[in-house]
């Protein structure tokens, strides 16, 4: 996605689906791009490359996103393809990621033969993507 290669946790990984048709969200605010139908079910899109500071790139119909759904949770997220799936034992420490967005997001590193890639939160990532319209929590009561 945005020129990196990326990894996120089959677990928190519902499958990933063609954006066949985007409907829009009249005052929707980023990062939501509108929703799109999963076999009936209706499911947010939303952009998570400006949170994770990497190049846009426009969503069209007919692209590719991963659903992540963990923590009750789901979004559809626009991605670039799908290398494969690999299997690790346990992400190395995100210690070696450089401080930024991209460490903000990085639950460890994963091990690859072409080197290291971030394992993504994809908790972390849903929550912060839900963030600007998800109603406040209410204030506590005197």
């Amino acid at each position: 996605m945005g020129g990196r290669t990326l990894a996120v946790d089959v677990r928190e990984t519902r499958e990933v689906m063609k954006l066949d048709v985007i409907g829009t969200v009249p005052g929707a605010p980023a990062p939501l791009l509108g929703v799109a139908n999963l076999r009936g079910t209706v499911l947010a899109v939303a952009d998570a490359r400006p949170l994770l500071a990497l190049a846009p790139k426009p969503t069209t119909s007919g692209g590719s996103a991963i659903v992540l759904a963990t923590g009750g949770l789901e979004a559809a997220v626009p991605i670039d393809g799908v290398l494969g799936l690999e299997w690790f034992d346990e992400p190395l420490p995100a210690d070696d990621v450089p401080d930024g967005p991209l460490k903000t997001f990085a639950a460890g590193l994963v091990p690859r033969p072409d080197g290291p890639v971030i394992l993504l939160d994809a908790a972390r990532l849903l929550e912060a993507l839900r963030a600007p319209w998800a109603p406040a929590a209410p204030e506590a009561q005197p």
